[in-house]
């Protein structure tokens, strides 16, 4: 907390420096028909001070020295305005109404200037980073993937290039609050992490609060992705895009509803053609076997809005997807191992909003949503024991020989999660304050089924390691959860702003409550430069819903059965964070933020004390030969069990750095940002501390767009990574199984068919956890735009490739015992060089 203290210090001291008197602009941004414009961009021409309309189009713009000025308005599908004239005297509250009109600039050819970026220094939130839909679509590598573009934000990373999952600031994915237009979303995920569920051509806002983000969310222990999608364009009854690539098709269909119904609807649809187009091609060219499945995934998503009537509005949300695989291999019978693997999973999600504004400063929001997701999956696989040389059996002679040991593991998964949501958010302003609050309710209904048979010898393998292999999981929880919030955003001084916050979370799965204090301040230092701090306490639940398809490291599978939960109390984690924000030029910016985190209550499978088979090799005698070691006894060695509890703590630190040259008009031909982390995670259990599987100390990004004329764009990304830790083998040991000898079961050291000795891998004790590191990853991506115009419609044709120089980066290890009982590694690697092209049109 000393931290902490400092920090708000620091921050009050700035703010009692003497500054010269200064006024305020207000006002509101409207179209013909006096409705607000909804995060207008207001700009104050020849000074580095702005700001974003709210909701209802209302704008305040603080420390502006007195004089006449000129504004300049934008925003999305109207015309920019030019305003000039504006008066602010000292100590004085200007008022100005500004109206906009429609144009017939197509919204996707709009680029949002300066936008939320350049945000008033009374917004106190640390730790915010915004992505523009248009940045999305052209940034190289990503495969336009919302959660892939996130990645390249400084303090986020990505566990593999085979995942759009978020590591953000030493936590796993599971520990990160996603919200899409108001709604949880529990697995934003498809193709089974490869993707993310967000469509690039209809979302219109990305915001990441990675650290010290307001009482206004909650039940999460690390960082916000707030995604919004966008209302479809009124300029037409009907418009249309289609975005064409080797791998998959993106339709897009939107329009203003009749005259006589206010409103707008945006219909989209997507499928991967992987499983159609791409697998025939990989297959004919022999880049993979035959019994090689490729996955596929479909979706259809919805917005309509209706109104405004008055000072109502009305929005529904619905979306509805689906991924599927099934995968026979072995067939063939070219190597040992055989697969089948079916796997169906299904998403819903249906949102209600009610927007009403019943006075200049009240704003009211009502939210009713429904979300599910569902899945199944079958699996059985016969595979070769992990501890020979895989490569001796993959050329199809294997089935002459037999000195090959296969394990096999037969299991099958059922799952549904549903959620039914009433939320209550309101917001007024009143003098110095803007007052924010809400209550939400959350019926949960989870199912959760998993039954496994394994292997004896997988099972004793595992065994040897500690790990108790769980046989099955039938738990079916119907639950609630509560939550009330309250914030204020109050301006001390015309250079302090504050928020103070509480939340209140009821978990009815652990049967208790938690208070949850929050705040944070901010600081302007001159006209370009703001100084923010924050702080708060955070906790989140267990929840079966949270870790499926999240794949949390290192945490097992965990029984969430009543007779546990009861017992839990929820995870915990403290942050504080202090930032600066400056702008250098009108296009130049430059941040830098400081952070901790310190978790607690983290939970884990409960470690027990236990017992394993060991022995001991006689004086003399061939290593191979059984009879060269002792009858296996029983000693004490601690073991995983599937029973959840709260044994870990944790600690992220780190800094973090951006320099960022936004492009501010069309005729700007260089944009793009630097940005540099540095950062430590660690988990402590049981007296031993290691680092977090996704601890990478240093992170650089590169990224840049280049207009090369007026059809031509380049961008390129390269990334660089320090790597995440492993747990390297410390050696080998004999296997010990157990037979049935003259009627009695024991303990015997396992041979092969030849008779011979087997040996497996030692992973050493607690203290060799995660003692290792991965070389350094890096890659460059590059990706090239051509645009033109022919037929009556906007044609955008590109060419990215992921991995130019075809790095080899490393995702895993595979250690295997070879004849002379020395260690054999072999590494799997990720992407390699990768090239896509597509066309997107627009008419």
């Amino acid at each position: 907390m000393r931290l902490t203290y400092t920090a708000f210090l620091l921050l009050a001291f700035v703010s009692s420096a003497s500054h010269a008197q200064t006024g305020s602009l207000r006002g509101v941004v409207t179209d013909a028909r006096g409705n607000g414009l909804p995060m207008a961009n207001v700009l104050v021409v020849g000074t580095a001070r702005g700001a974003a309309a709210d909701l209802e189009g209302r704008f305040e713009i603080t420390g502006l020295a007195e004089g006449v000025y000129a504004l300049n308005v934008s925003f999305l599908g109207y015309e920019s305005r030019r305003v000039e004239n504006v008066r602010v005297a000292e100590g004085v509250l200007s008022q100005i109404t500004i109206l906009l009109t429609e144009s017939s600039i197509r919204l996707d050819d709009v680029k949002v200037v300066g936008d939320r970026d350049r945000r008033s220094f009374e917004d106190t939130r640390t730790s915010v980073k915004y992505l523009e839909a248009g940045t999305v679509r052209v940034l190289p590598g990503v495969g336009e993937d919302i959660l892939r573009s996130v990645q390249s934000l400084p303090g986020v990373l990505a566990p593999s290039d085979f995942t759009a999952q978020l590591v953000i600031r030493g936590s796993g994915p599971d520990q990160n609050l996603i919200v899409m237009d108001d709604i949880e979303i529990f697995n934003p995920y498809r193709l089974y992490g490869f993707i993310s569920m967000f469509n690039p051509e209809t979302v219109t806002d990305v915001s990441v609060e990675t650290g010290g983000f307001p009482a206004k969310y909650g039940d999460r222990l690390s960082a916000v992705l707030d995604v919004t999608n966008r209302s479809g364009s009124s300029d037409l009854p009907m418009q249309a895009s289609i975005n064409l690539s080797i791998t998959n098709v993106n339709a897009v269909l939107e329009g203003g509803l009749p005259d006589w119904l206010p409103g707008t609807y945006i219909l989209s649809a997507r499928r991967t053609y992987y499983d159609l187009i791409a697998a025939p091609l990989a297959r004919r060219t022999g880049a993979v076997g035959a019994d090689v499945a490729f996955p596929n995934f479909s979706d259809l998503q919805a917005k309509v809005t209706f109104g405004p009537f008055g000072p109502h509005r009305f929005i529904v949300n619905g979306l509805t997807s689906r991924d599927a695989v099934n995968l026979v291999s072995g067939t063939e019978r070219d190597r040992p191992d055989s697969l089948d693997w079916m796997n169906q999973t299904d998403h819903r999600v249906l949102g209600l909003a009610w927007h009403y504004t019943p006075g200049p400063n009240v704003f009211l929001k009502t939210i009713a949503s429904y979300y599910q997701n569902s899945g199944d999956t079958e699996f059985f696989g016969s595979f070769l024991d992990p501890t020979l040389d895989r490569s001796q059996f993959e050329d199809g002679s294997w089935q002459g020989r037999s000195d090959y040991r296969l394990l096999s593991v037969d299991a099958t998964t059922e799952y549904n999660f549903e959620k039914r949501s009433m939320k209550q958010e309101a917001t007024w302003r009143t003098g110095r304050h803007v007052l924010e609050g809400g209550v939400g309710y959350d019926r949960l209904q989870t199912t959760f089924r998993w039954r496994s048979d394994v292997d004896p010898v997988l099972r004793a393998i595992n065994q040897s390691r500690g790990i108790s292999v769980l046989n099955g999981v039938d738990d079916v929880r119907t639950y609630d959860r509560i939550n009330v919030y309250l914030q204020d955003r109050v301006s001390l001084t015309p250079w302090l702003t504050m928020k103070p916050g509480l939340r209140y979370d009821w978990y009815d799965l652990l049967g208790k409550g938690y208070i949850s204090p929050r705040l944070s301040a901010a600081v302007r230092g001159d006209a370009v430069t703001t100084l923010r701090a924050s702080t708060g306490i955070y906790y989140q639940s267990p929840g079966y819903e949270k870790v499926v398809d999240t794949q949390r490291p290192n945490s097992g599978l965990n029984d969430l059965d009543e007779r546990y939960t009861r017992g839990l109390e929820a995870e915990r984690a403290v942050h504080v964070v202090l930032g600066i924000d400056r702008w250098l030029t009108d296009d130049i910016r430059v941040s830098a933020d400081v952070y901790q985190k310190r978790f607690s209550n983290l939970i884990t499978p409960t470690v027990v004390s236990g017992s394993r088979y060991e022995t001991s090799r006689l004086a003399a005698g061939d290593p191979r030969d059984p009879s060269s070691w002792q009858t296996p006894v029983l000693v004490a060695f601690d073991s995983l069990t599937s029973i959840p509890s709260n044994q870990a703590n944790g600690l992220a630190r780190g800094f973090e750095v951006l320099l960022e040259k936004k492009s501010m008009s069309r005729d700007d031909r260089i944009s793009g940002w630097v940005s540099y982390a540095y950062a430590t995670a660690d988990r402590s259990e049981r007296g031993v501390t290691v680092p977090f599987e996704f601890d990478q100390r240093h992170t650089l990004n590169l990224t840049g767009s280049y207009k090369v004329n007026a059809w031509l764009d380049i961008g390129t990304t390269w990334r660089y990574g320090s790597n995440f830790p492993f747990t390297p083998a410390a050696g080998v040991r004999p296997r010990i199984v157990t037979a049935t000898i003259n009627g009695a079961v024991q303990p015997v050291v396992a041979t092969d068919a030849s008779g011979k000795v087997i040996f497996d891998v030692d992973r050493g004790g607690p203290n060799a956890v995660n003692s290792a590191r991965k070389p350094a990853y890096h890659r460059l991506d590059v990706r090239a735009t051509a645009r033109t115009n022919f037929w009556g419609a906007d044609w955008a044709f590109y060419l990215d490739v992921i991995n130019l120089y075809n790095r080899a980066n490393v995702l895993n290890y595979s250690y295997f015992v070879r004849e002379d009982l020395s260690l054999g590694v072999r590494e799997t690697n990720m992407f390699p060089i990768l090239p896509t092209i597509g066309v997107s049109v627009r008419f």
